[in-house]
């Protein structure tokens, strides 16, 4: 019972009064006030009590978490056989109403046996099955399945609306490898159909691990806000001793179809890592001059080649020099002598660093030259 309804206590003087005294919580009272009706089995008719509000000096230190009422009415009808009803009514008009077409209002259970197996092409086959209880709607479902690696949120999920069909292809060349994936899907009366509703509630979850792969980019899309940019992001492994670039070709309305593509290299590349998997998210912004008339680009992602000039004159490594022998003169001296490198160009000129050193009594000599 509510508050007013608990806390309701009423008394006659079996001659034509009645009085009532009842309840109700401040907070509910400043929502909507309740009004106190009496009815008896002989006039059937609901009449509002005369109902006034009872002041502290009444209540002696009642706790204000409640507004208290004192509430009278005369009657007539007294007697063994009287039974008086007391009921509250709300001062405010509180009631909705809905007119139900139960054709364009349907939300069937959700869809079943979700299962997943691999292709021998290395893609993924997620399958399922009408729920029970979906006869009269025949094929004419559509379905919405969104997949995602475990640790993504769903609001960051991939969706897919699919009609008329219990099955969904997932290409491996849209997944990370070495990656855990989760889908779900769920189901709404489709056009087809004649029936029209809401989705119903998603169905248990399937999950699969996709297999450890190359080196090769994946997963590149490409984004368009209306912004004079289209953001276009890509994933690699992190092990990857390459380099990537994006290369969009605009396209040149005014050129002729027979003319040479020009290719752009996108600049600068942004990248961060991504938690849980040896992979990485680059992107690229390309920018973007006049979409309404030029909206159509080509975009491939390849390992960069690298560059690096090194100029031959400026980094010379000279052969070491051969046929090093020592002489002993007749003034007790020594004579060194060796047979130098000879380069292509006789006008290069050579330097030669002579050491020398003595050990165990020997006198030891190194020759390199520059």
């Amino acid at each position: 019972e509510s508050t007013p309804m608990k806390s309701l206590s009423c008394h006659n003087d079996y001659n034509s009064q009645v009085t009532c005294t009842w309840m109700e919580h401040s907070e509910a009272h400043a929502l909507v006030g309740m009004s106190l009706y009496q009815r008896d089995n002989v006039i059937m008719e609901n009449k509002k009590m005369l109902c006034k509000r009872r002041t502290e000096n009444d209540l002696h230190g009642a706790p204000d978490s409640y507004v208290h009422w004192l509430c009278h009415t005369t009657t007539d009808y007294f007697g063994i056989g009287v039974d008086d009803t007391y009921s509250f009514k709300p001062n405010k008009m509180l009631q909705a109403e809905l007119n139900v077409d139960l054709f364009q209002n349907v939300q069937t259970l959700p869809p079943k046996n979700l299962s997943v197996s691999m292709m021998r092409s290395g893609d993924f086959l997620l399958t399922w099955k009408a729920a029970d209880g979906s006869q009269g709607l025949g094929n004419a479902l559509d379905y919405e399945v969104t997949y995602k690696r475990e640790w993504e949120s769903w609001e960051n999920a991939t969706s897919l609306l699919l009609s008329n069909t219990t099955r969904c292809h997932l290409s491996h060349k849209d997944l990370v490898l070495g990656s855990s994936y989760v889908a779900r899907v769920r189901a709404r009366p489709g056009w087809a159909s004649g029936f029209s509703g809401q989705y119903s509630e998603w169905s248990t979850e399937v999950s699969w691990e996709t297999p450890e792969g190359g080196l090769e980019p994946r997963n590149l899309r490409c984004l368009f806000n209306g912004s004079p940019y289209v953001l276009c992001p890509w994933q690699h492994a992190c092990t990857s001793p390459m380099e990537f670039l994006l290369c969009p070709i605009p396209p040149d309305l005014s050129s002729s179809p027979f003319s040479p593509l020009r290719e752009e290299e996108c600049s600068p590349v942004h990248e961060k890592a991504l938690p849980h998997v040896p992979y990485v998210v680059q992107s690229c912004e390309i920018p973007v001059s006049n979409a309404s008339h030029q909206s159509q680009y080509n975009v491939s992602v390849r390992a960069k080649m690298e560059e690096k000039m090194i100029n031959a004159y400026k980094n010379i490594k000279v052969l070491p020099p051969t046929n090093v022998s020592v002489t002993a003169t007749e003034n007790q001296e020594y004579e060194l002598s060796w047979k130098k490198h000879t380069f292509k160009y006789d006008f290069i000129k050579q330097r030669y660093e002579v050491e020398y050193w003595k050990s165990d009594e020997d006198t030891q000599v190194s020759l390199r030259m520059r």
